[in-house]
């Protein structure tokens, strides 16, 4: 999903959590976000239907909380 429509599921109350994550086989981190239905959805770039790549945590860090969310689990495992 695109920010603008993580908002707006946010805003619904359909997002739990937020977690920066590593993503495979690259040095850059990935946002996936924990659904009140247990499912998980990943932020995509607004040109392509791929994961979005974030160069650094805090980049990731921002997004999130411009969808809303005040706390953020960064996972580097």
């Amino acid at each position: 999903m695109e920010l603008y429509e993580l908002k707006n599921v946010f805003d619904a109350g359909g997002l739990v959590s937020a977690t920066v994550s590593k993503a495979v086989l690259d040095k850059r981190f990935i946002l996936i976000f924990k659904t009140k239905s247990n499912g998980a959805v990943v932020m995509t770039s607004q040109r392509e239907s791929t994961p979005r790549l974030f160069k650094t945590i805090d980049a990731a860090v921002t997004n999130a909380h411009k969808i809303g969310f005040k706390q953020v689990t960064v996972d580097l495992s």
